[in-house]
C-alpha cells in the first residue's frame, strides 16, 4: 500500500472515538507506551492573561462579527486573477485559556499563475486578544510548490520574547502584531484619526517598523459594491522603506478593507474585496425546542432510576476544538464536538451532538479531508436514535445514515442491511458524551458498546487509573486519567483519555493507537454559543 493511501485511511479517522474504532483488531500486535500530555508548566512561564501588555481595553462593540469571511480577488501584472486572499473571523472562545478571537488568512495563487509561476497554499491563524486585539498565539502553514513548512509562534509578553517551532527567540515590543492579526488589531482600534501611527510587525523572524498614516476620503466601487472609505497608508520603515501599501477601509464602525495595493519585489498587486459574507450555523431537523421536561412538567430521571434529575457535564452551545498530531507532524488536523441543541424527534427527547474532522496544512495538501457526523441521542440515556455520516476524502465521498431501534436492539443502515446490537450500544460521537456523563470512579473498569465508522459492532473496557496533574494548550489542569483497552482475550492497550478532574469533565488530550501509528488529540478551546 502506498503512503498516500496510508496516509488518506489515517485522515479518514481523525475523530477522537472513529479514531480508536478504525482497527481494532490490528492494535494487539501493538505494544508500548503512549505518549503522555504536556507536563505542568511553572505558573512563572505560564503565557496568561496578565502576561499581555496593557494596552487600552477595546468597547464591547466590537466592529467584526463572528462568521464574519472576506474574499478577495489578486490582480498582478497582466493576470486579471492571480490568485485569491481569503479573510475569516472563525471563532470566539478560550483559546489555549485566554478569551481570544481566532483569526485566519489564506492565500493561493490561481489560473496561469499557479501553473506558471508556482503553487502557493498559505493559511495563517492568529488568537488575538479580545481585550487588546494583539496576538499572543500564530500557526502558519506555508506551501510553495515542493516546498512545505509550518511553525507555531507563541508571543510571551511577559520575557518580551517570542518563542519559534525551533525555540529560538525573536524579541518583541508591546503591541506586537503579526500579519494576520494586523488588519483585525487595526480594525478594533482608532484609526482614522488623523497623524501617524507606529506599529510592529512579526514576519517570520523579523521585526518590522510600520508607520500608518490617513491619506484621503474616497468612494470607490468594487467587485462587492460602492463604499464611502478611508484610505490609510502603511509604510514600512529602513530597508523596507520602497515598499508601500494602501488600505481602502469603510468609513462605518465595521471598518471593513475594501481595496488593497500594495508594491512588493515581483511588482504591484492589488486585492479587491469580491463578497462580504457572514456564516450563522445553522439549526438542523429537530422538529421544536421543547425544555427536557415529562408531561407534568418534571425532569425526567436519570439512568440511576431515582428521581433526582441528571446533571450532565455539557450543555447545549458547547464547542470542543482539537488539534490532531501524527508520528512526528506537529499538527495534520483538526476535530470538534458540538452540542447543537436539544428537543423533540418524533416523541422522543434528544440532543443533537455534532462532530467533524477536516485535514490541514501539510496534510491538506496531501489529501482534502472533511468529514461530518450527525447524531441524534435519547435526552436521558444519550442512546442514539439516528446518525448521520459523510466523509469527504478528496473527489471520494461516503454517505450513510443509520436508524436505532434500541427496543429491538438493531440499526438499520440506509446502505441496506441491519446490525445487531447489545444494550445502550453507542455510536462514535454519542460515545464521546456517554464517557462524560458517566459516574466513573478510580480503580473501577467500565465497559462500552458502540458502532464504529463501518457500522461494525465494538466494545472497549475503560480503566479509571488515577488522578493526575497536566499541562498543555489551556494550562495546568487536574485530570482523570483513562486506560482504554480492547475486551478480552486481547486486553491491549488502544487509548488513553486525560479529563478534566471538574464537573466539566472536558477531554483535555487523547492519545490513541491506529494502525497507521499513533494519534494525539489536544483540547485547544472550549468556545460556549450563548
Amino acid at each position: 500500500m502506498s503512503f498516500l493511501n496510508s496516509f488518506r485511511r489515517v485522515i479518514i479517522g481523525l475523530m477522537v472515538i472513529g479514531a480508536v474504532s478504525v482497527g481494532l483488531k490490528l492494535y494487539a500486535q501493538q505494544s508500548g507506551a503512549l505518549t503522555p500530555p504536556p507536563r505542568p508548566v511553572s505558573t512563572k512561564t505560564a503565557v496568561n492573561s496578565t502576561a499581555l501588555p496593557s494596552l487600552p481595553s477595546l468597547p464591547d462593540g466590537q466592529p467584526f462579527p463572528i462568521g464574519e469571511h472576506l474574499s478577495y480577488n489578486i490582480t498582478w501584472s497582466s493576470f486579471p486573477v492571480s490568485a485569491r486572499l481569503d479573510m475569516e473571523v472563525a471563532e470566539r472562545g478560550q483559546f489555549y485559556g485566554l478569551d481570544s478571537f481566532q483569526v485566519t488568512t489564506k492565500l493561493e495563487t490561481l489560473g496561469q499563475v499557479r501553473s506558471l509561476f508556482g503553487e502557493i497554499d498559505d493559511q495563517y491563524t492568529s488568537y488575538i486578544s479580545t481585550k487588546t486585539g494583539i496576538p499572543y498565539r500564530s500557526v502558519n502553514s506555508i506551501r510553495h510548490g515542493q516546498k512545505q513548512s509550518e511553525e507555531t509562534i507563541v508571543f510571551d509578553y511577559s520575557s518580551q520574547q517570542a518563542i519559534h517551532s525551533d525555540q529560538s527567540m525573536t524579541a518583541i515590543q508591546p503591541g506586537t502584531f503579526d500579519l494576520t492579526s494586523m488588519i483585525y488589531g487595526l480594525r478594533m482600534r482608532s484609526l482614522f484619526e488623523e497623524g501617524k501611527q507606529k506599529h510592529t510587525v512579526l514576519y517570520s523572524k523579523e521585526l518590522i517598523e510600520v508607520e500608518a498614516e490617513v491619506k484621503t476620503r474616497d468612494r470607490i466601487t468594487t467587485q462587492n459594491g460602492t463604499y464611502n472609505t478611508v484610505c490609510v497608508r502603511f509604510s514600512p520603515q529602513k530597508k523596507l522603506s520602497r515598499y508601500r501599501a494602501l488600505v481602502w477601509f469603510t468609513d462605518d464602525a465595521r471598518k471593513i478593507p475594501v481595496l488593497i495595493t500594495a508594491k512588493l519585489p515581483f511588482g504591484e498587486v492589488r486585492a479587491e474585496l469580491s463578497s462580504a459574507t457572514v456564516t450563522v450555523k445553522p439549526l438542523s431537523s429537530v422538529s421544536a425546542f421543547r425544555t427536557l421536561t415529562d408531561e407534568s412538567g418534571n425532569t425526567p430521571p436519570g439512568l440511576n432510576g431515582s428521581a433526582r434529575p441528571r446533571v450532565l457535564p455539557f450543555g447545549v452551545g458547547e464547542r470542543l476544538n482539537y488539534d490532531i498530531s501524527w508520528g512526528n507532524f506537529s499538527s495534520v488536523g483538526r476535530a470538534s464536538f458540538e452540542v447543537r441543541q436539544q428537543g423533540m424527534l418524533g416523541n422522543n427527547r434528544v440532543f443533537e451532538f455534532y462532530g467533524e474532522a477536516t485535514s490541514t496544512g501539510v496534510a491538506r495538501s496531501v489529501i482534502n479531508v472533511n468529514d461530518r457526523i450527525s447524531t441524534y441521542a435519547l435526552a436521558d440515556s444519550l442512546i442514539p436514535l439516528r446518525t448521520d455520516l459523510r466523509l469527504t476524502e478528496g473527489k471520494r465521498q461516503k454517505l450513510v445514515s443509520t436508524a436505532y431501534d434500541p427496543s429491538k436492539r438493531l440499526a438499520s443502515l440506509s446502505t441496506g442491511g441491519d446490525v445487531a446490537l447489545q444494550p445502550y450500544t453507542f455510536d462514535i460521537i454519542s460515545l464521546f458524551y456517554a464517557v462524560r456523563a458517566a459516574d466513573l470512579k478510580v480503580g473501577e473498569n467500565y465497559n462500552f458498546f458502540f458502532l464504529d465508522a463501518n457500522n461494525r459492532l465494538q466494545a472497549v473496557t475503560i480503566k479509571i487509573a488515577g488522578i493526575e496533574t497536566i499541562g498543555g494548550p489551556l494550562g495546568n489542569r487536574d485530570a482523570t486519567r483513562l486506560d482504554i483497552y480492547a475486551p478480552s482475550p486481547a486486553n491491549s492497550l488502544l487509548a488513553q483519555t486525560w479529563i478534566s478532574n471538574d464537573s466539566r469533565k472536558l477531554p483535555l488530550y487523547i492519545a490513541a493507537r491506529t494502525r497507521f501509528g499513533e494519534l494525539r488529540f489536544s483540547l485547544i478551546s472550549d468556545v460556549i454559543s450563548k
